[in-house]
Order: structure tokens, then sequence, then C-alpha cells
């Protein structure tokens, strides 16, 4: 492949000069004459903005940095949408980004080099207040076809740090993320593939998506991540909350989940999405707040008349994980804890503990995993395969009755903070096959190991 060097279209690797509007010439001459490879060849590149031609590789090679502009005004604007919007303003507009591909086909970022966004937040709140603060992504791809993306580390994103939607044959390997928000983020993409990256974040670490950014449903399809470290101040491995259309055919595998506030693994089904066919094995958790959440939810955001969605044909398998018992290093995960420098996380005072009755549990707490369908939409086909929880535990006092209908945010605390079981609660499931499954407290907790609410047991 031919190769077309930066600095042969007028960058200088200063760290200070922008060099959007060169690179950008390099891009477009590159794919003008077949293709090839776009080079930058060491130093370090300011950058805002860079549209991706189809046949053009960018590649950064070891020793070589990209920085983000430092305003998040440098960077373009963001695209009109002339059709209803559902989602959130982070899935909806690509323009915002250091690479943007629409439509591309043929196309890679890779080399060995870092990329680093310096922490550009929208300060002035110009993105509206429901996406208010935060910044540009780092890489956005829409309908675009043969990616790659390897081997860099990319640092200090503000908004989705690798954001595809959309698009088919997806590699990515060999990335290390250390980021604000989410990392790695499939929407709505087939025939994907996410190995041995190393991902930070502070929101969810490798998560899921079926959203209407395309203005029209469509699913998560055919998706393998394996040989994979995950640490998140939120979900590690989550599917959600943008479900929409569905999940389908998707292989988890050898996965070690660390330091994670929230849930390390979290299925999700609240706009519609039918989830069906997910496998997670041989994964390793400690230092995680719930280990594991399914949810079947009622918040439909989407057009009017859709019917609440479905996840069936789930198996979970070779898991073990161990609660929080030591305070750890954590991402901030959005303008304001990044202004305050938050970032310790004391896992045994994560919060309050809140009862169905409004009563406070202020003894230290571990949330319980929780997997539950609705009355109208039971969970279907679930396996739990050689599953060993090790949990703080300490509860003393708790209440039996778990409220039916859950309308917060979808998170793993949604019944409430102290559930009747220390291990894993579960409700409304047909069919239920649970083989080796165990759990044990570091204190002495009240609660039975598992507690089942209108469950069906396989036999």
């Amino acid at each position: 492949m031919k190769i077309y060097s930066v600095k042969e279209f007028g960058t200088v690797a200063d760290g200070i000069t922008l060099c959007s509007e060169a690179v950008q010439k390099t891009v477009d001459y590159c794919h003008a004459n077949g293709g090839g490879i776009v080079r930058f060849e060491g130093g370090r590149y300011v950058l805002s903005t860079v549209f991706l031609k189809s046949n053009v590789t960018i590649e950064i090679p070891e020793g070589t940095e990209l920085l983000g502009a430092e305003s998040y005004y440098d960077y373009a604007q963001e695209e009109k949408i002339d059709y209803p919007i559902y989602q959130d303003s982070s899935h909806t507009y690509f323009h915002p980004s250091m690479f943007v591909g629409i439509g591309c086909e043929n196309i890679k970022i890779t080399g060995g080099g870092k990329i680093d966004m310096r922490s550009v937040w929208d300060e002035d709140g110009v993105r509206g207040e429901a996406i208010k603060h935060r910044g540009a992504k780092c890489i956005a791809l829409k309908e675009c076809k043969n990616i790659e993306i390897s081997n860099l580390a990319i640092v200090s994103v503000t908004d989705l740090a690798v954001y595809f939607a959309g698009c088919e044959n997806v590699d990515i390997y060999n990335l290390k993320l250390k980021v604000y928000i989410d990392g790695i983020s499939p929407d709505n993409s087939k025939n994907v593939r996410i190995h041995d990256c190393d991902v930070e974040t502070g929101d969810d670490g490798i998560v899921f998506k079926s959203s209407y950014t395309l203005n029209r449903l469509d699913i998560c399809k055919d998706i393998h991540v394996w040989d994979c470290k995950i640490k998140s101040r939120c979900n590690a491995l989550k599917f959600g909350t943008e479900t929409n259309g569905g999940f389908e055919n998707i292989l988890i595998e050898n996965i070690e989940i660390k330091d994670t506030r929230i849930t390390g693994i979290s299925i999700e089904s609240v706009d519609g999405a039918i989830v069906d066919g997910v496998k997670i094995r041989n994964v390793k958790m400690q230092n995680v707040n719930a280990p594991i959440f399914v949810h079947v939810g009622k918040r439909m955001r989407g057009p009017a008349g859709r019917t609440i969605g479905k996840i069936k044909n789930i198996t979970l398998e070779n898991i073990t994980a161990s609660g929080p018992y030591e305070e750890y290093e954590i991402m901030p995960w959005n303008y304001f804890s990044y202004k305050a420098n938050d970032t310790r996380q004391n896992p045994k005072v994560f919060g309050i503990a809140e009862s169905f009755d409004g009563t406070k549990e202020t003894d230290n707490w571990q949330m319980t995993s929780n997997i539950c369908g609705l009355k109208e939409s039971p969970l279907e086909n679930i396996t739990l395969r050689n599953v060993h929880l090790k949990l703080e535990g300490g509860v003393k006092t708790y209440n039996r009755n778990v409220p039916e209908e859950a309308q917060d945010y979808p998170e793993v605390y949604v019944y409430g903070r102290v559930l009747p079981a220390k291990g894993s609660y579960f409700r409304h499931i047909d069919g239920l096959t649970f083989e080796n499954v165990t759990v044990e407290t570091y204190r002495e907790d009240s609660r039975e190991g598992f507690v089942f609410d209108d469950v069906r047991r396989n036999a």
C-alpha cells in the first residue's frame, strides 16, 4: 500500500499547532488516489475533527502521540438530524469527534501510538442540558464496513471513546483505554470481534447498544468478545440502556473485571429490545459491588406503540466474583467529578442502603445481584452454571417485599439496595437452570443465599 506522510501536507508535530486541516488534505488525497496509508511520523500532533474515507488506513506509530484540541468549539459541529431522536445526544451525533467515518469501507486506525483527547469538556453546555458538559468522542463510525481499530492507547476521552453504529465486520483489539465515559460501544452492529483490550472507564466499559440513531430498528448481532480486562466506575459489561432493537448471538468469554462500582455483568431490555442468545463464560471479578444484573423494564424510550421487550436464552457459566472490601482508585465519570478530582472509591460506603419501606440500613452493605423479568414479560431459559460469589454481607435486617415494578433508572439497585437474598434475587422466570451456584459472605448475613419469586426451575 502506498504511504502518504501527513508532514508532506503541512502538519507540524510540535504539540501546539492544530493540524486537522492538513491531515484532512492527506486523507482526501490518499482516498482520491486509490487508498493507502496516512502515516503520522513521530512527534505530537494536535487534531480536532478528521473525516475518514474508504480504503484509507490511519497509522499512528509507536512513539507518536495525537492530542485532542483543547476547546470543544474546535471540533466539527453536530450534524443536522431531520428525524425523531429517541436516544441521548452521545448516541445521536457523530461529528464532534477526532475521527469520524460515515458510510466508509475498508478503514483502519492502528500503529502502536497514543491518542490523548486531553479532557476537553463542553464547559459552556452548548450541547444542551441532556448531555451538558460532555465533550468530544475519539472515534465515531456510522454505517461503515470492514473496520480495524487496533494497537493504540486512548486516554482522557470525555464522551464515548470508540463508538460505532450500524457497522459490519469490525475488529477491535489491543486497545488500552483510560477514559471518562463509555469505552467500546457497538450499536446495532454486526460481525464484531473485540479482544485483548484493557479498558478502564468512568462510565460503562464494553457496552452494547441498540438505539434509534439510524432512524430505524436494528440489532446487535454476531459479536464475540474475549480476553479483555475491564475496570469501570459503573458497569463493566453492559447491554443498554439504549435497548430499542435487540441483541442476538453474542459470546463473551475469558474476561477479568476489577474495581467496578456498580455491576460486573448487566443485561437489560428497557425500550422494547429482544435479547436472544447471549453466552457469557469464564469471567473473574474482584472488588465488584454487584456481580450480575438481568432486567426487563418499561422505560420504552422510542416511538409510541412499542411492546415490552424480552430477554431469553441467556447462559452465565464459570463465573467467580469477590465483593468489594478494599478502597481503590476509580476514574471520574463526568465534568463535575473530574473537576473535584473524585478518583477514590470506598465500596463499603458506596451509599446508604435504603430498604423497601424507606428505612435506612447504615451497616456496611453489598448490592445483591438480581435477575428479574416482569409478570407480562418473564425471562425465558436462563442458565447459571458454576457461579461462585464471595460477597461482603453484614446485613442484619431487611424487608422481604420487593416492589413489583421498577420505574427508576435501570441499574442493579432499581428494586432497592437491600434485597432479601445475599447472593442473588430471582423473579418472573420461565425456565431457570441453576447448577453449582454458591454464595458466601465475609461477614455474617441474616438473609437467604438465593430467593426465587415466581420462578419455574428446569429439572
